[in-house]
């Protein structure tokens, strides 16, 4: 019996209660290597940032105003993305010159700076046009429920007892009691757990006396101490003494969160938001990874999401979409920047999708509904050169593919979120791990990254 359906099977007897939230397992040392996912929430359009299809005839009677998108990323005999990313900016993103050049300027720098080590795979036939649906499929490989995120399974098979191993803002974070999932969104947040003692400026440090002549922070942290000492000499069950050890050992001097607080410092001081690469643009997101790289780079963390909103188009596609996709490319590039400045860059695996796409042609409020095909953006430490993997037709549907080009091909296969999980629990090196085969996907015949 699997192990999930023996959860199930007690939870229906009212026995899980009695069940210990994890099993104890060896002490990981800091992960080798790292996966963060970017969750574009609500449903983004690939023919506006990755599988380009400019005018088609095929819906004209759909809409006069379709034109898809009309950036390139095909690739020049080099293996590496060419220098123009649009031949015209939409005219409804905006009637600000400035706008415009700006958003142009985030397509431009991203797909020509990183583009050596991507990989897009367009095409992707996710079947669905629900956002709960969509979103487990494209980040799990299944679309019923009960299989753990990429991310999830990338900890629990890595690093599964790290304080903080995988972390998440938001978006698909199932993780099926593998590995506990940390929520730790802002500086501030990660500051005051690293040190409650921290100095503040106006009150001093802030376990102190009432007339500040004595700090009380030892005393607090003696008291914990001894509270957890006394709940483990009452405890008689294993797995529940386990566990207190483990929160004794994390609140211990010996502990690195600490050093997360000292890694985060030195991100904020010197990968500058304002400089990567417009001022004010794309904050949380660029928040969010200020964090999460922090925790990498302090040996707490192995995974994490990150996630941003706002592409549930469907009033005003142009005018909202535009600008949000060049947010999310600017958020990556400070992700990558801080990865960089971290020395962690070369061991993290970045990977971009959201819950389906958006139709080829616009409704009548000039916006763009649910549509199942969608596309995955992968940037791999290991890739020589920028690839795209996969196509969908011109009228932006899904098609047979070649598992071996991924160019269409009558005789070949669909491509699914289910083949292309597949294929990054194989680049991440997690195919062989014993944990995953409890949530096995199809073998894979789609050669995406080899």
């Amino acid at each position: 019996m699997k192990r999930r359906n023996f959860l199930q099977l007690l939870a229906a007897t009212g026995l899980t209660a009695q069940m210990p939230v994890w099993a104890p397992r060896a002490e990981a040392a800091a992960p080798q290597n790292f996966l963060v996912v970017v969750n574009a929430s609500g449903g983004w359009d690939p023919t506006s940032i990755c599988d380009p299809k400019g005018l088609n005839a095929a819906y004209t009677d759909r809409s006069d105003r379709f034109g898809g998108s009309t950036n390139s990323v095909d690739l020049d005999a080099n293996k590496a993305f060419g220098p123009i990313r649009w031949s015209a900016i939409p005219e409804g993103v905006s009637n600000d010159e400035s706008v415009r050049q700006r958003i142009n300027d985030q397509f431009d720098q991203f797909f020509n700076t990183y583009g050596n080590r991507m990989t897009v795979i367009n095409g992707i036939n996710t079947g669905t046009n629900n956002h709960d649906t969509g979103n487990r499929f494209v980040w799990s490989g299944q679309d019923e429920m009960g299989y753990p995120s990429l991310a999830a399974c990338f900890a629990a098979a890595t690093a599964p007892t790290l304080p903080l191993a995988y972390i998440s803002n938001g978006g698909y974070d199932f993780t099926d009691s593998l590995v506990a999932r940390a929520r730790a969104s802002s500086a501030s947040f990660v500051t005051e757990v690293a040190d409650p003692n921290r100095y503040y400026d106006d009150i001093g440090f802030l376990y102190r006396s009432a007339n500040r002549s004595a700090d009380l922070h030892d005393d607090v942290r003696q008291a914990q101490a001894a509270r957890i000492a006394r709940q483990l000499n009452n405890e008689a069950l294993p797995q529940r003494r386990a566990q207190l050890e483990r929160l004794l050992a994390i609140r211990s001097e010996t502990s690195n969160l600490g050093q997360l607080n000292v890694q985060l410092e030195g991100i904020t001081a010197n990968v500058l938001r304002d400089d990567n690469w417009n001022a004010g643009r794309a904050n949380s997101l660029k928040g969010q990874a200020e964090v999460v790289v922090a925790s990498m780079a302090a040996g707490l963390t192995a995974s994490a999401n990150l996630s941003i909103g706002g592409f549930d188009t469907h009033g005003n596609h142009d005018a909202n979409a535009y600008p949000q996709l060049g947010d999310m490319l600017e958020g990556v590039h400070f992700l990558m920047a801080a990865l960089e400045y971290a020395g962690i860059a070369n061991r993290t695996t970045v990977v971009l999708g959201s819950d389906f796409g958006r139709t080829p042609y616009y409704n009548s409020g000039n916006g763009k509904d649910h549509w199942p095909v969608t596309s995955m953006i992968v940037l791999h430490p290991g890739s020589t050169g920028g690839r795209v993997f996969g196509a969908s037709s011109s009228a932006f549907l899904a098609q047979s593919l070649n598992t071996s080009t991924g160019v269409a091909d009558a005789s070949g296969q669909q491509m699914t979120p289910a083949h292309v999980n597949r294929a990054l629990r194989d680049l991440l090196g997690m195919g062989s791990a014993s944990l995953v085969g409890e949530y096995p996907l199809p073998e894979n015949p789609f050669r995406i990254f080899t």
